[in-house]
C-alpha cells in the first residue's frame, strides 16, 4: 500500500495554474484547418485552443488528426471551427492537480483548457503535465512495468496503408501503435477492415535481441512505433500515398516488464518521449507502455489511499470537529471583528468583537447584508475597485469608513479575503476588521509631529523644505527672488558637554525664540538639525537689504541669553546666505550652497555670515563632472540593467529576476548604483532613472516571455524618494505595465523597511495601490531596520527578503542561523513567501532550502548579468524562433 504520508508535495496542494503557463497554442476560428496542423507540428504541440476575445471556444488535439484523410484535400481547406471539439473541457487555475488527474481519466480527456476567474484563457494541461509532477514520483515507486501494461496495443506490418492505420488506432482507443520491419517478419494484412487487419501484441509477439540483464531500456531497430504525433507530421506533408513504416519513429526504446515505474517515467522525461515498448524476460513484445497508462497508475494509487482513509474517518472526524472549536474559541475571543458571508452576499456568522464594534446583534446580522454598515461616504467606483480586487487576487485590504448601528461612522482597517473550495469556486468571503478611530484622532498629532520640531515648536527640516519647494514653483519663470538663510550655532556641543543637555535644550529654544522675534512677518523659520536653523525669506531683496537683515540677526546673537551658575552665557553663530535663481535653481541646490557659505564663514573665525559665491564650492571638479555625466547618461546610453537570476528553493528551477542597474561610464568604467544612486537623488534625477528602469526591466521580461521563458517575474527596486514624489507611484507603475503589455502579476516591487518610518499609513496606501495593479511586493533588507514588527500586519506585502548579512552569518554560530530561521517561519506564518539574497557557498543553501525558504538569489547559482549573457546562460529554456501566424505562443 502506497504511504501518502511520506509525500512531501501531494498532488492536491499543487494547483493546475502553475502548471499550465505558456503552454498554450491558439488560433482563430477562421484559420484553415491544414495551417492548424501545421502549427501544431511545427511548434510540436499536441493540441491547438480556438479562442475569440481570449475566451476558449473550441479545441484540436493530435488524437482528432485519426479522423482525417491525407486523400481528401477539401478537408484540410475548411475552417479548423467546422472540426474542433465544441464546447471546451475547462477547469478554473485554482483547481488542485488532483482534481485535474480525476477530471481527465474520468471524461477520458488528455488535455484540459485551463481558464481564470473571467473565463480568460490561461493555458493548458497535458497528461505529460501532470506526469511530470514531482509528488507524481512516489505512487510510481512501488510498482513495476508489468502491473500496468497495455496488452491491446495496435500492431501492423510494416506495409499498412496509413489510412488504414489511423482507422485501427482510432477504433482500438490507442494513442499509438507497434510497426513490425516489412521483410522478412511475416506479418499479414487480414482483409475485413481494421478490427482484423490490425492485431495487438497479445495475440502476435515478436521476438527481438535479449537484453542484458543489468539494462532498464535498451534500443531496437526490429520495429518502429507509430503515435498520433507521426499522424500529425504525414499530414502536414499529405503524400498520396504512404506505408506505416514509412513514418514510423525509429530506434524505439523499449523496457522490461520488471522495470519499475518511477524508471520508466523517468526514462520518458529525460529522452522526451511518450511511449516505450515492453519486453518480458523471453523476449516477447507484451505492449506499450504511455504516459496515459502512469496517469491511470497514480489514480489508482490516490484512490486506494482515499479507501484507507475513509477507514480511519471516525478518528478523522474526532480530530477535525477538536479543531474546528478550538477554531471557533479563537474567532470567539479575537479582538479584531470577524463576519463570514456567503457567496451570495449573505452574512453567515459573526464574532463577539463585530457586535462590539458596531452595536449590531449576532441575529441582527446573520442573513443581511454587509451593505447594512455603509457609512455613504464612498462612491461606486470605491466598492467596485474593491471587488475588483477580491476577484483578481482573491483579497482586498484598506482602510474604509463604516456606520455602526447607533449611526455614528467609525473608520475601520478591513482585509477581506475569498475562500474557495479545491475546484477554484468562491464559497465564502472572510471580513476582518478592527476599529481605527483612536488612530485616527491621534492621526493629525501625529502629522504635526512629523512636520514641526518637538523642542521648539517650528517647521521641521521636512516641513521646510516643502515649504520652500512650494514657492520656488511658485516664483519659477518670474524675476521674483527667494533668499534661504542657513544658521549654525558655533561650538554648541561644548555646551551640551559643560552644562547639560537640558540647559542645551533651552539654549535652542530661547536662540528660536529671538531669530523668529526678529525676522519679518513672511519669513520661515525651521529647524534643521540639532543646532542647524534655516530661514526663507519670500520678498524680493536687493543685496543691501538683505545685507541689513542679516546683521540684524546677528545682533540677536550679541545679547546674553541667561544666567547660567552665577554667570552670563553668550553664544554665536555663524551664518550662509543663498538667492534663488542665482545661486540655485531647486532646494537641494539652495540648501547645498547655503551650507557652503556657512562652512566658510565658520573657517573665517564664526560669529560671521556669508553670501555663497562659485568660489566657494568646495565640492571636488570630479563629483561635479560625475553629476555633469550622470545628466546625460540616459540619453548617451550608458545605463543599463543587470539581472540577477532568482530560483525556486525546492527544485531549484529558473522563477526569475532581479534588475540592478549599472553604469558603463566613458572614463571610470563600469560603476555600481552605491556610486551613482544616491548623487541621483540629491540632483532629482532618480524619478527620471527609476522610471526608466521599471519600463526597461518591464519590456525585457515580454520579450523573454514571448521567447519562451514564460514562468518569471522581474524584481524592480524603487527608492524612498520616488514614493514621495508628486507624481504618484503607482500610476507610473500602472503606465509602465499598459505601455509594455507586461501582466501585473510578473512584476515584483522591492521597497526596504525605511520607507515604513516616516509615515506608515501614506505608505500602506501607496502600497495597496499597487497591489491591486497585481503588482507583488517584497520588503527588502528585511531585520535591518524596523522598529516595530507590529506594523507587518498592515502592510500590503507578499515577500520577505532576507538581507545579505543575515544569510552570510549561517553557520557562524546559533544566533546567526537561528535569525534567518525565525524570519523564514514568521513569512510563512504571515501567508508571505520568503527569498534569501546573497547566497553564495552550498552550506547556506542547504540549510536554508531544508528550512523551508522559498527562493534563493545569490553569486553561488548566478551573479547579475546584461539581458545578452541570460539568454546565452538559460539558452535551454528559450523556444525556436517565432513564426508569422495566427496563432498566439503566450
Amino acid at each position: 500500500m502506497t504511504s501518502y504520508a511520506k509525500m512531501p508535495a501531494p498532488l492536491a496542494s499543487v494547483r493546475v495554474g502553475t502548471l499550465a503557463q505558456g503552454k498554450v497554442l491558439t488560433c482563430g476560428p477562421d484559420l484553415p484547418l491544414g495551417d492548424a496542423i501545421t502549427l501544431m507540428h511545427r511548434q510540436r504541440r499536441s493540441s491547438i485552443v480556438v479562442t475569440e476575445e481570449n475566451r476558449p471556444v473550441g479545441v484540436w488535439t493530435e488524437h482528432d488528426c485519426l479522423t482525417i484523410s491525407a486523400e481528401d484535400p477539401t478537408a484540410f481547406l475548411r475552417p479548423i471551427s467546422d472540426w474542433m471539439s465544441s464546447p471546451v473541457r475547462t477547469m478554473s487555475a485554482h483547481a488542485s492537480v488532483e482534481a485535474a488527474t480525476f477530471r481527465m481519466r474520468r471524461d477520458k480527456l488528455r488535455h484540459l483548457i485551463i481558464i481564470d476567474d473571467s473565463e480568460c484563457l490561461v493555458g493548458i494541461v497535458s497528461q505529460s503535465d501532470l506526469i511530470r509532477v514531482p509528488s507524481a514520483i512516489h505512487p510510481l515507486r512501488e510498482r513495476d512495468v508489468a502491473s500496468i501494461v497495455r496488452r491491446n496495443t495496435v500492431t501492423v506490418p510494416g506495409e499498412t496503408p496509413i489510412g488504414l492505420l489511423q482507422a485501427a488506432m482510432k477504433e482500438g482507443e490507442c494513442d499509438s501503435a507497434i510497426v513490425f520491419k516489412p521483410a522478412p517478419v511475416a506479418h499479414t494484412v487480414q482483409p475485413g477492415g481494421p478490427a482484423t487487419t490490425c492485431e495487438t501484441t497479445s495475440d502476435n509477439a515478436s521476438e527481438i535481441p535479449v537484453p542484458k540483464p543489468a539494462e532498464i531500456e535498451a534500443v531496437t531497430d526490429e520495429f518502429g512505433i507509430v503515435t498520433e504525433r507521426d499522424i500529425v507530421g504525414y499530414l502536414v506533408h499529405r503524400s498520396a500515398s504512404g506505408s506505416a513504416w514509412e513514418i514510423a519513429s525509429r530506434p524505439v526504446r523499449r523496457v522490461q516488464d520488471r522495470t519499475s515505474l518511477q524508471d520508466a517515467r523517468q526514462i520518458m522525461i529525460d529522452h522526451q518521449i511518450r511511449h516505450l515498448v515492453v519486453t518480458d524476460l523471453q523476449n516477447t513484445v507484451l505492449g506499450i507502455l504511455s504516459f496515459n497508462d502512469l496517469l491511470a497508475s497514480i489514480e489508482q494509487d490516490y484512490l486506494q489511499h482515499m479507501h484507507d482513509a475513509m477507514e480511519d474517518r471516525d478518528t478523522a472526524l474526532a480530530r477535525a470537529q477538536k479543531s474546528l472549536h478550538l477554531s471557533r474559541k479563537i474567532i470567539e475571543s479575537s479582538p479584531d471583528g470577524i463576519v463570514i458571508v456567503d457567496d451570495q452576499g449573505r452574512i453567515e456568522d459573526v464574532n463577539p468583537s463585530f457586535t462590539r464594534v458596531t452595536g449590531y446583534s449576532r441575529n441582527e446580522a446573520i442573513g443581511k447584508s454587509p451593505n447594512l454598515l455603509q457609512s455613504g461616504r464612498h462612491d461606486r467606483a470605491f466598492y467596485e475597485d474593491m471587488w475588483q480586487s477580491i476577484t483578481r487576487a482573491g483579497r482586498w485590504q484598506g482602510e474604509i469608513w463604516n456606520r455602526r448601528k447607533s449611526g455614528e461612522i467609525y473608520p475601520e482597517w478591513l482585509s477581506i479575503i475569498a475562500i474557495r473550495d479545491e475546484d477554484g469556486r468562491i464559497l465564502q468571503y472572510a471580513g476582518i476588521f478592527s476599529d481605527i478611530t483612536d488612530r485616527k484622532q491621534t492621526r493629525e498629532d501625529m502629522r504635526r509631529l512629523s512636520h514641526f520640531d518637538e523642542l521648539t515648536g517650528f517647521p521641521n527640516r521636512r516641513r521646510f523644505l516643502d515649504v520652500l519647494g512650494r514657492t520656488l514653483n511658485e516664483r519659477r519663470g518670474s524675476k521674483d527672488s527667494v533668499a534661504v538663510l542657513l544658521i549654525d550655532i558655533d561650538n554648541f556641543q561644548r555646551i551640551n558637554n559643560t552644562l547639560g543637555h537640558a540647559i542645551g535644550d533651552d539654549v535652542l529654544v530661547d536662540f528660536a525664540g529671538r531669530l523668529n522675534r526678529a525676522l519679518p512677518t513672511d519669513a520661515t523659520l525651521a529647524r534643521m538639525g540639532a543646532d542647524d536653523f534655516a530661514i526663507m525669506l519670500p520678498q524680493q531683496y536687493e543685496h543691501d537689504t538683505l545685507e541689513t537683515v542679516a546683521q540684524d540677526l546677528m545682533e540677536v546673537f550679541n545679547h546674553p541669553h541667561f544666567s547660567a551658575s552665577g554667570g552670563e552665557l553668550f553664544i554665536t553663530a555663524s551664518m550662509g546666505i543663498t538667492l534663488y535663481p542665482r545661486d540655485g535653481s531647486d532646494t537641494t541646490m539652495l540648501l547645498r550652497n547655503a551650507e557652503i557659505a556657512m562652512l566658510r564663514a565658520k573657517n573665517h573665525g564664526r560669529n560671521r555670515f556669508n553670501h555663497y559665491n562659485r568660489s566657494m564650492n568646495t565640492v571636488s571638479s570630479d563629483t561635479l563632472a560625475l553629476e555633469s555625466d550622470l545628466r546625460h547618461a540616459l540619453e548617451r546610453r550608458e545605463l543599463y540593467l543587470a539581472y540577477q537570476p532568482q530560483f525556486i528553493a525546492a527544485s531549484g528551477l529558473l522563477s526569475g529576476f532581479e534588475a540592478l542597474i549599472r553604469w558603463r561610464h566613458p572614463k571610470h568604467g563600469e560603476l555600481g548604483p552605491d556610486k551613482f544612486i544616491p548623487l541621483a537623488e540629491e540632483i532629482g534625477m532618480i524619478d527620471e532613472i527609476g522610471l526608466w528602469v521599471l519600463r526597461t526591466a518591464c519590456t525585457q521580461t515580454v520579450k523573454w516571455r514571448q521567447q519562451g521563458l514564460h514562468n518569471i517575474t522581474m524584481a524592480v527596486n524603487a527608492s524612498l524618494q520616488q514614493f514621495n514624489s508628486p507624481i504618484e507611484f503607482g500610476d507610473l507603475v500602472a503606465s509602465a505595465l499598459n505601455e509594455t503589455g507586461l501582466a501585473g502579476d510578473r512584476l515584483e516591487i522591492e521597497i526596504t523597511e525605511s520607507l515604513f518610518m516616516q509615515d506608515i499609513e501614506d505608505t500602506c496606501r501607496k502600497l495597496q495601490r499597487i497591489s491591486d495593479l497585481g503588482v507583488k511586493i517584497a520588503l527588502d533588507d528585511f531585520g535591518t531596520g524596523f522598529s516595530s514588527l507590529s506594523y507587518l500586519r498592515h502592510v500590503p506585502f507578499d515577500v520577505l527578503k532576507i538581507d545579505r548579512s543575515f544569510v552570510n552569518d549561517i553557520g557562524k554560530g546559533i544566533g546567526g542561523s537561528e535569525l534567518v530561521r525565525t524570519i523564514i517561519n514568521m513569512a510563512h506564518n504571515l501567508g508571505k513567501s520568503c527569498i534569501a539574497e546573497g547566497v553564495e557557498n552550498l552550506l547556506q543553501e542547504q540549510f536554508l532550502r531544508e528550512n523551508g525558504c522559498d527562493f534563493l538569489q545569490g553569486f553561488l547559482r548566478g551573479r547579475p548579468v546584461p539581458a545578452e549573457q541570460i539568454e546565452i546562460t538559460f539558452a535551454d529554456l528559450f523556444s525556436p524562433p517565432h513564426r508569422a501566424g495566427g496563432y498566439n505562443p503566450n
